[in-house]
């Protein structure tokens, strides 16, 4: 194959891939959050973020556990982050721009069973001039 064709191939091979993960977004602050199972329920940890107002941070969200989780916020009044499934020993990310004022949400895992098991954590956005 000509090298002008052989680099044509990998372009589109590069293009055609790359859109295939729609899960995978990148920007601001990386704040890892680590989901899984122990013997007395279920987690996130950290159990609580605190970001500024207006800030652009990018949720790496690591399934250490042994079944598929979620990741989201994503009901009336809350952080309007859609339902990210993360399977036994993946990583997910999501880029998420907090709102320009002060405000508390949750963020959970939806699937049966595993909130009420504890799979709900607690998102902050707290401006600078208070404690973070």
């Amino acid at each position: 194959m000509k090298l002008p064709a052989l680099a044509c191939c990998l372009l589109a091979a590069g293009l055609i891939f790359g859109g295939c993960s729609l899960t995978t977004v990148s920007g601001g602050e990386e704040i890892t959050v680590v989901a899984g199972e122990r013997s007395d329920g279920m987690f996130f940890d950290p159990a609580e973020i605190t970001v500024a107002p207006g800030d652009t941070v990018t949720f790496v969200i690591k399934n250490e556990g042994s079944q598929d989780h979620e990741f989201e916020s994503n009901q009336e009044g809350e952080a309007g982050i859609g339902e990210i499934i993360i399977p036994p020993g993946g990583t997910r990310r999501v880029r998420w721009t907090a709102p320009s004022e002060a405000a508390t949400f949750p963020f959970y895992c939806d699937l049966p069973g595993h909130r009420a098991a504890g799979m709900e954590a607690t998102l902050r956005v707290v401006p600078d001039t208070e404690q973070r």
